[in-house]
């Protein structure tokens, strides 16, 4: 039987096959005259018509009837069932679905949400919570060689609500043992704080207002994830609105943004700090978290299809306990060496060089790394003129040199796919094997 992971995280829905193909799209729903459209055509007209636009029905999963007499839906729950079938069909209509979903689902919800996915029709062989989906490759990888526990706090962000989980790692064992939501912080709060924010530069330098027209909001909107990632490796940025006056040039400051976003994340800022001896790791759709504030940027940053990738290997585990379809938040007995081996677990290789701008950089000799005038320059000497000098030395990164009042954040954790920080400048660490 054809079998796929079906993760409900409504900034990207997720679909995986056992063949590896994937399907995505955002947790937007367009109503129109011959039926529901989903996904990132929705999302285009969000804001060219908000009145036959949904996008909270995933946050607010039920049958309570919609205002209005829609022809093609009675309640969000008929919206959520449109797109589980666009998503489903995408895959070639899976026999067997693993579902992962995050905190914010209620047993009232969850219950809802098997009965949709019975009418499609599919079989739910296992409900897996999103946070455990992704941390499970972790158990068999960074923490395996040791038998002491190890905690680590996930971060997800959905449209509207985030969800922080407290994962504990106990010899072979993995539990979800503490989880927050956080309704007031979700990523249409970022966007729409940012979208006032350039607002705000263009009234007070050309006095024009792009959100005033639906067509100009569509379009801020349209580009805010592409250009918050600038901020990953930028300071500031430039970017132009077209108005009806011509381009507006506008210049983004990351420092300006991070002020901003104070407002918005402190309290997520303010629980992380607080369990600060436990390291951190940001889901695929939290990434804007850590770019958009002054901490946590050594920590560890998930694949966009990690937690799908780790269901499907373990695919056997939750077949062999499909009769329990409550959410999973504890797994034990996880596979031993043989059995990774079998299954081909990797674990995460000891990072050897730098990665900017699509150029790797050795980091087994002194790499010196200049930051001027928002340009970065990058040599393989020890220059003590430079903002910072580093390398690897017995498996952990070292700074040899930093200039005054440079800001360096190194991983805690040498291994590829970790990042450094070099005041607001964010460097990849990747592992180049020479064979």
């Amino acid at each position: 039987m054809r079998v796929a992971v079906l993760e409900l995280n409504d900034q990207a829905l997720l679909i995986k096959t056992q063949d590896g193909e994937v399907f995505s799209e955002p947790g937007f729903a367009l109503h129109t005259s011959t039926g529901i459209i989903t996904g990132t055509e929705a999302r285009n007209e969000a804001w060219l018509q908000p009145q036959n636009v949904y996008r909270q029905y995933w946050r607010d999963l039920n049958q309570n009837k919609l205002p209005g007499n829609l022809q093609w839906a009675r309640h969000n729950a008929d919206i959520a069932f449109a797109q589980l079938k666009n998503l489903l069909l995408s895959a070639g209509s899976p026999e067997q679905l693993v579902v992962s979903v995050a905190a914010t689902f209620d047993d009232e919800q969850l219950s809802l949400l098997l009965g949709l996915l019975s009418a499609i029709p599919t079989t739910v062989i296992s409900v897996v919570d999103s946070s455990l989906a992704d941390c499970m490759g972790l158990a068999n990888s960074v923490y395996a060689s040791t038998d002491t526990e190890h905690k680590t706090l996930h971060i997800d962000l959905h449209l509207y609500q985030s969800v922080v989980s407290q994962m504990t790692f106990t010899d072979n064992a993995i539990t979800v043992t503490a989880q927050r939501v956080f309704p007031e912080i979700g990523a249409m709060h970022v966007y729409t704080l940012l979208a006032n924010h350039i607002r705000d530069k263009l009234v007070k330098d050309f006095r024009f207002d792009p959100l005033d027209a639906p067509q100009g909001e569509q379009a801020i909107y349209n580009l805010l994830p592409d250009w918050i990632l600038r901020f990953a490796s930028h300071a500031e940025y430039g970017l132009v609105v077209s108005s009806p006056r011509g381009d507006l040039p506008v210049i983004l400051h990351k420092s300006d943004v991070l002020d901003l976003m104070e407002s918005r994340l402190g309290k997520l800022s303010a629980m992380l700090r607080k369990h600060s001896e436990s390291d951190v790791t940001f889901s695929s759709n939290a990434q804007i978290v850590s770019i958009l504030t002054n901490e946590f940027h050594a920590s560890r940053y998930l694949r966009a299809t990690q937690g799908a990738d780790n269901c499907l290997k373990f695919i056997d585990n939750f077949r062999q306990n499909s009769g329990n379809l409550h959410r999973i938040t504890h797994i034990q007995k996880l596979p031993g060496e043989a059995e990774k081996r079998r299954l081909k677990i990797k674990s995460p290789g000891l990072a050897t060089h730098l990665l900017y701008d699509g150029q790797a950089w050795p980091l087994n000799a002194p790499l010196s790394i200049t930051i001027e005038n928002g340009k970065v320059q990058i040599i393989e000497e020890n220059d003590d003129t430079a903002t910072a000098v580093m390398m690897i030395e017995n498996n952990r990164i070292v700074a040899l040199h930093k200039g005054p009042q440079v800001t360096l954040e190194l991983p805690h954790i040498t291994l590829g796919g970790m990042e450094l920080h070099i005041n607001d400048y964010r460097f990849e660490l990747i592992e180049v094997c020479s064979d």
